[in-house]
């Protein structure tokens, strides 16, 4: 299992690439492969120059590419991703949500994807399932039937996208009661 959190939880004491073959260091895998692997990955992520610079030299989007390619080179079964898009301005938030879908449909792996924002949450996802206010018990699930792989932010413009944004939004509005 692979996590990434809302904050990246980066080592500001590695550089880039140092970061990012740490799970490959922990398998015991040979330096050469930690740093071939670590390498594609940067690429993948579009950090390419990057390699060795200190994490304190990174904004906050590369900084959320490095914590992403981390988790990528780890190769998990399955993704937990606690709102890791939350602190990145818009124009990096649909950067990032483009290259991870990306990767994502490339590497066909299982994510589980925890979210506040509903655009967010349907451009990513193939079901969104709401959570009710109290206690986090399922309120309703809705399948994302928009064909991939699709582009995050044009995805948005579908007729079918903004009917499901408007079914969401009324789940998440009205609150009701759960005596247990």
């Amino acid at each position: 299992m692979g996590f990434v959190f809302q904050h990246d939880a980066l080592l500001p004491w590695k550089n880039v690439i140092d970061n990012i073959r740490l799970p490959l260091d922990i398998k015991g895998l040979p330096k050469k492969e930690q740093y071939r692997r670590a390498k594609k990955l940067i690429d993948n992520v579009g950090l390419t120059g990057f390699e060795h610079y200190a994490i304190s030299q990174l904004s906050g989007g590369m900084r959320k590419r490095v914590a992403l390619a981390r988790t990528f080179a780890h190769d998990p079964e399955i993704y937990l991703m606690d709102e890791p898009f939350g602190p990145l301005d818009a124009q990096t938030r649909v950067s990032i949500g483009e290259e991870f879908l990306s990767l994502w449909d490339r590497l066909g792996k299982s994510v589980v994807f925890v979210t506040h924002d509903i655009e967010e949450a349907i451009a990513l996802s193939d079901r969104v399932i709401v959570l009710c206010q109290r206690p986090g018990m399922v309120k309703e699930e809705f399948v994302v039937d928009l064909p991939r792989p699709r582009p995050f932010y044009l995805s948005r413009f579908e007729p079918q996208f903004k009917v499901l944004q408007k079914k969401i939004w009324h789940s998440l509005s009205v609150q009701e009661e759960y005596n247990l």
